[in-house]
């Protein structure tokens, strides 16, 4: 059973140490065989292994998030033309491009930006609130974390493993960073199927935690635009929209393939009132 227990944790690293290669560079267009090396594993057995602990093969999760990414950057960055996007993310014909985006989300690139246009499913409510901004570079955070998928209450779920898992390794959990990246767009991937992972910082002075459940990463210093947000349940979805779709297209700034992330100082899916005080940082690079 130990032995079994042990390897699963082991499995937990190599798999995020793909993750983070698969997010860093989505221009790439890794082969199975490729990162399964990365990681001293068979094919066959990577595959197993990565669709077991992900949800989805690693071809599907990596075709996935260049597309997202893609539907992303055709929001942000009006200006950019859907061939430098189409490079962006891969793919090297615009045909295949087209075919795919539209097997994923139902449209062509070009009429994806045009039913953005015409404000279909946008939500006005925080459209006029004044957005708090800073533009630095923040640090790489240790931290055990437990992988979601969802966006919604059940999130709680993993905040309370990390809550138990904290309490059985001596850890104070009220007094750790509590970090949550955030892999997908709400506004356009459906709340059930958006990745979210729930992290906690490690105490300086101990550097190796693992179990069954909870996974051990380091995530890496990056350049930010860092909006300080405050309000209850369902607001983040809302201050969201208005960073990704306002706030970027005017501004300087791109978001690049890294996950963005929150810093809570309050966190509404385990506080009872449900309401949050965080940073809301966006890895970003010049236009």
């Amino acid at each position: 059973m130990k032995h079994k227990q042990m390897t699963k944790n082991d499995y937990l690293e190599r798999i995020n140490e793909i993750l983070f290669n698969i997010h860093g560079d989505l221009q790439k267009n890794f082969l199975v065989k490729e990162l399964a090396s990365l990681v001293a594993m068979s094919p066959f057995h990577f595959n197993r292994i990565f669709k077991e602990l992900v949800g989805e093969s690693a071809h599907a999760y990596s075709k996935r998030v260049k597309l997202e990414h893609a539907a992303n950057l055709l929001l942000f960055n009006p200006q950019a033309t859907i061939t430098h996007i189409m490079r962006e993310v891969g793919f090297s014909s615009n045909a295949s491009f087209s075919q795919a985006f539209k097997e994923n989300f139902g449209v062509t690139p070009t009429k994806w930006r045009e039913v953005d246009k015409a404000n279909e499913k946008r939500d006005f409510t925080f459209s006029q609130k004044s957005l708090h901004v800073k533009i630095q570079t923040m640090p790489s955070f240790d931290v055990a974390y437990v992988r979601h998928k969802g966006y919604d209450r059940s999130i709680q779920k993993a905040w309370l493993k990390l809550q138990d898992w904290a309490l059985r390794h001596g850890v104070e959990f009220s007094k750790q960073r509590m970090i949550a990246l955030h892999h997908s767009n709400p506004r356009f991937v459906e709340s059930s199927q958006c990745h979210y992972v729930a992290c906690l910082e490690l105490p300086s002075h101990q550097t190796f935690y693992r179990s069954a459940e909870i996974g051990v990463m380091k995530i890496p210093q990056t350049f930010c635009a860092v909006f300080s947000l405050q309000g209850v349940y369902g607001d983040l979805k809302k201050y969201m929209d208005v960073i990704y779709h306002e706030w970027f297209p005017k501004s300087e700034y791109e978001k690049i393939s890294l996950p963005s992330f929150a810093i809570y100082r309050e966190n509404h899916f385990i506080n009872a009132d449900e309401r949050f005080d965080l940073d809301f940082c966006v890895p970003v690079r010049f236009k």
